[in-house]
Order: C-alpha cells, then structure tokens, then sequence
C-alpha cells in the first residue's frame, strides 16, 4: 500500500473524526475544523509532495492520579498518525494478534474482554476446584 492509498481525503477525514472525540471543545481542534476541507487536502499534497514536516510537541504536567509529565502531538499531526496506523499498520497486525487481544480492536472491547476474562476464571475454577486462581490485569 503507498502513500496515495493511505492518504485520501476519506481516510483522513475518518482519522479526524476520531480524533476529535472527547477534544471538540479544544482550540486546535476547531481551528481544524474551521478550514475542514482545506486542511485535509494540505495534509494529502504535504504527503505526495514528500514535505511533511512533524510539528513540535507540547508539553505539560497532569496530576491526576500521579504526577505525570505529557508530550503531545499538534492535533494536524495526531490525525496524520491516525490514518497512517488505521489504514496502514492495523490491518497487517491484527491478523497477527490472538483471538483474546482486545485492546484497540474492531468488534472487540471492554465487554468483550470481561466475557474472555469470566470464561477463563469458570475454567480455571472448575479445573482447579478452589478460589485460588490469579491473572494479570
């Protein structure tokens, strides 16, 4: 897969739109979307013209459970990212990963790993005949 495949305005457009979730209110999001179409289509000439540059990261402290410090990727850049690891990098590893890997997965989540988990323990349990069975979180 080349580039051009990679970086359409579809898939760039659903890279955003992912993005976006939970960070709509946030300045660099909504200067994005302000100039939806144009910033789409810099991102696709920036990728064929090979002139991508990545931008600077910000970075600042969150405290909350601990103290952390936290670098992060201009927005434009983390839809880059997005799209690059959706079309990309996703589909060649999923193939790859076992059937009870469910962390960032289509058809997989949350419920999904509590219902492997629950399947796991009863087996354990019922081999084991005792509540003495542990797994890593």
């Amino acid at each position: 897969m080349n580039l051009d495949e990679i970086f359409t305005f579809e898939n760039i457009y659903n890279a955003h739109k992912k993005c976006r979730l939970s960070k709509s209110h946030k300045r660099e999001v909504i200067d994005f979307e302000v100039n939806l179409s144009i910033n789409i289509n810099k991102i696709i000439d920036e990728m064929k013209t090979k002139k991508y540059k990545i931008g600077k990261y910000k970075t600042f402290y969150i405290y909350e459970p601990k103290e952390r410090l936290i670098e992060a990727l201009p927005y434009k850049d983390r839809v880059i990212v997005r799209c690059f690891c959706d079309n990309s990098i996703l589909p060649k590893i999923d193939k790859k990963l076992i059937y009870d890997n469910a962390a960032c997965r289509k058809g997989k989540g949350t419920m999904f790993a509590l219902k492997r988990l629950e399947y796991f323990l009863k087996k354990e349990y019922a081999k084991e005949k005792n509540n003495n069975i542990y797994y890593l979180k």
